[in-house]
């Protein structure tokens, strides 16, 4: 069945009817659970906690489905993506994330080789270094390298998600990738 077809499901039986909404929304989960996390696990190291968060966001997703519109919201994965960024992004900006944050210094990431910057970025402790760093950031800039970083989206489909013109979004990612570099560049 097409995911289109499996959000409609979806949408008409909501929590009313057990049935044939729950398989689709079971179906559609199945789909894009393992990307999601992956997506959520190159961004937080803690495994456990990316699935808790991966959960988060299909949560919210079922929750909101009902105001899902395609063609206002792009395509289902571009928004479920979007989702999946601002619980990132709100994990970033959280009073946990800070006090967790306590315990590492910055000065502990590994150094950084700036011919070669996202590559780095795979995981482990360089990678939430930075994207606390980028969790600092207007959180367009943040969804941006988030979804092109860990999400592996194009700039079209960036500028779709977060409804801007895809020159801003390269414009954006571009700044904050040399910016990142100047940050990090003691890290060598």
């Amino acid at each position: 069945m097409d995911e289109g077809r499996l959000v409609k499901l979806i949408q008409r039986s909501g929590d009313r009817q057990p049935g044939s909404g729950r398989a689709a929304a079971d179906e559609l989960i199945r789909r894009y659970y393992d990307a999601i996390y992956r997506f959520v696990k190159r961004q937080i190291r803690d495994a456990d906690f990316a699935l808790d968060l991966t959960q988060e966001i299909f949560i919210s997703c079922l929750r909101t489905i009902a105001h899902y519109t395609p063609k206002k919201d792009a395509s289902f994965k571009t928004w479920l993506y979007k989702i999946a960024s601002n619980k990132v992004a709100d994990y970033y900006r959280s009073r946990a994330y800070r006090e967790a944050e306590k315990a590492l210094p910055l000065d502990e990431a590994p150094p950084i080789d700036e011919s070669d910057f996202t590559l780095k970025l795979e995981g482990g402790e360089f990678a939430e270094n930075v994207c606390a760093y980028v969790g600092r950031l207007p959180p367009d800039t943040q969804k941006i390298f988030m979804l092109h970083i860990f999400g592996g989206h194009t700039f079209s489909e960036i500028a779709a998600t977060l409804e801007l013109p895809e020159s801003s979004v390269k414009s954006k990612y571009y700044r904050l990738i040399n910016l990142l570099r100047k940050e990090f560049a003691d890290y060598e």
